[in-house]
């Protein structure tokens, strides 16, 4: 290419650069035009999380091997998420400009609701969160930059012997220790190849992940889980993407790949790679895409100068928004297609817990239906399970995904909820009748205590309990059942006690008024005692009644002759044995 053309080539990227960075939008922390170290990277991103609350925000992720911070940056607002990092190799800390200028741009771009080459950046970015380590090495990107000055001095003459004794630290790759960062992932790492011991370059490590900066990228991957991963790289102007893969798998990233190539005009490595780096480690082990991308044309052993930034910006400056949009569209399919499986799993076993229904509603003909077999419990203890179940994996599906399953389990729900609902009817119907007999145990025996009264009190309150969970009950031919059996038995009871209890109260105050002389209101109680309707009431009750009553009146009779007398009430029914429903009580809960 001629010198003429070159130049005319660099101006239009440069004016290209310009109206893309200003025409729509401020972008206005990040400077990429300066040697970018450590600490002007912290200044920017300290500066990007205050000027974007809720859509920047910074974390520590682990330190290096010398103690310094590695920082990963978010950008959005997305459950889906991508991974983007730079200068794993210290010469190459072009790539955390590209990093930190992304950042920067995309941010902006969100804030002002402009696109970027066509991408709707709000929309991207409420989709989908970038994350970026911009920085894997900071020490090693600190060497290069200021060599020993900011390294302990026991450490100086290591360091330089690392360096094949040279005190200039251009071309240093590794981090400070001598590991080269980008062979120390596990794919084909035995057989890399390399020096045996530290060295400004292409040392493997003593082992895999040994290093700190590496142990601190891996456990950050494990724990944000991204979609895509973009390694970047600084030389050669290419795009690595190859390792591996098969079928599907290979047909996927190949697309992915040509599409890197087309926005950046890079080549694709045709060549099986060596494996050994973070994109080969994050495509053979996450199984999903990954690519490595050198930015720049190759400019041998050092960094690369910053006049190539503005193609180099230009070049991937959508980038990170490419990736954020295919990593949603998995993030989606995956979804989604664990949500279709969910929701294929309920509607499945719905055909089993549909046969609850016959339990309690279908088959519910009689009162003598009207009972928890040990099938309907071992169905409904089964159906509960599976809901279980089926809510810890729709609790593992992103918000959005658990509609439809959960619609689904809200069927299974329905009839375990119905069949509770009916057990719950039978268990407060089969009380109720316990306590109806022992009410019933205790009037026959004449017996009206504290007992009798505690027991009374206890049918009331069981008897509104049981008319409330037969009301739950799912078929109104059930509850109708229920209702005869349970509660109008009780009722009937009740309003026979109510009788008998009425009178005994009276014949109580009779009792006290005459002890107390206080004749005028016995004959008052008398008139209401009188007024009392009549209903069947017990033998022994009934005898006891009249004895006091009588007592009563021939006292009063002696002091005022013109007391009237209450006239005889219909023979009481004979009473049945009723049994101490203590001592008898059936085992099976129905009614005996």
């Amino acid at each position: 290419m001629s010198r003429f053309r070159l130049l005319l080539l660099s101006l239009i990227v440069l004016c290209g650069t310009f109206l893309f960075s200003n025409s729509t939008f401020a972008k206005s922390i990040v400077n990429p035009n300066q040697t970018y170290s450590t600490t002007t990277m912290l200044k920017d991103i300290k500066k990007l999380e205050q000027t974007y609350p809720g859509l920047v925000k910074k974390e520590v992720i682990g330190k290096s091997e010398y103690g310094r911070n590695i920082y990963a940056v978010s950008l959005g607002k997305g459950e889906s998420k991508v991974f983007i990092n730079g200068s794993h190799h210290a010469r190459e800390w072009i790539t955390t400009n590209l990093n930190m200028d992304m950042l920067d741009t995309y941010a902006a771009a969100y804030k002002s609701n402009s696109n970027i080459n066509g991408y709707n950046v709000k929309k991207l970015l409420n989709n989908t969160t970038i994350w970026f380590v911009p920085m894997v090495n900071p020490d090693g990107v600190t060497l290069q930059q200021y060599g020993l000055k900011y390294f302990p001095t026991k450490d100086h003459a290591k360091i330089i012997k690392m360096n094949g004794g040279s005190k200039n630290f251009k071309r240093w790759k590794a981090n400070a220790k001598g590991v080269d960062l980008n062979r120390q992932y596990s794919p084909n790492w035995k057989y890399l190849g390399g020096p045996k011991v530290p060295y400004y370059k292409n040392y493997n490590g003593s082992k895999v992940a040994v290093a700190s900066e590496t142990k601190a990228l891996l456990s950050f991957v494990d724990k944000i889980d991204p979609e895509m991963a973009i390694s970047y790289h600084s030389s050669g102007q290419i795009i690595f993407w190859k390792y591996q893969q098969t079928g599907s798998r290979y047909a996927q990233d190949a697309k992915y790949a040509s599409k890197l190539s087309k926005i950046t005009g890079y080549s694709l490595v045709k060549s099986k790679s060596f494996g050994g780096g973070f994109s080969d480690w994050f495509s053979n082990v996450e199984k999903k895409p990954a690519f490595t991308i050198e930015v720049s044309p190759a400019v041998g052993e050092t960094h690369v100068p910053l006049r190539n930034y503005a193609r180099i910006w230009s070049q991937n400056a959508s980038i990170g928004l490419y990736t954020a949009q295919e990593g949603f569209k998995l993030y989606d399919t995956r979804n989604t297609a664990a949500s279709d499986k969910v929701t294929t799993q309920i509607k499945t076993y719905n055909k089993t817990a549909t046969k609850l229904k016959n339990y309690y509603s279908t088959d519910i003909k009689s009162q003598s239906k009207l009972k928890v077999t040990s099938a309907h419990l071992s169905l409904y203890n089964k159906t509960n399970k599976e809901i279980k179940k089926q809510e810890k994996a729709i609790a593992k599906l992103p918000a959005k995904y658990r509609t439809k399953p959960n619609a689904a389990l809200k069927t299974t729900k329905s009839y375990r909820d119905n069949s509770l609902a009916f057990m719950n009817a039978i268990q407060a119907g089969d009380d109720l009748i316990q306590t109806n007999k022992k009410l019933a145990y205790h009037l026959t025996a004449g017996k009206l205590n504290s007992t009798t009264f505690t027991t009374y009190d206890k049918l009331v309150k069981q008897t509104s309990t049981t008319e409330n969970k037969i009301k739950k009950m799912f078929s109104k031919s059930v509850q109708k059942l229920a209702t005869l059996k349970y509660v109008t038995p009780a009722k009937t009871n009740k309003k026979n006690a109510d009788y008998d209890i009425a009178r005994y109260e009276l014949l109580l105050d009779m009792e006290e008024q005459v002890d107390n002389e206080q004749y005028d209101d016995v004959k008052k109680n008398i008139t209401k005692y009188k007024k009392l309707k009549s209903t069947n009431s017990y033998k022994k009750l009934e005898t006891m009644f009249k004895n006091r009553l009588r007592a009563i009146e021939d006292e009063l009779l002696l002091l005022e002759p013109d007391v009237p007398t209450v006239p005889e009430q219909p023979a009481p029914i004979e009473d049945p044995e009723v049994p101490d429903p203590d001592s008898e009580v059936p085992k099976d809960g129905s009614d005996a």
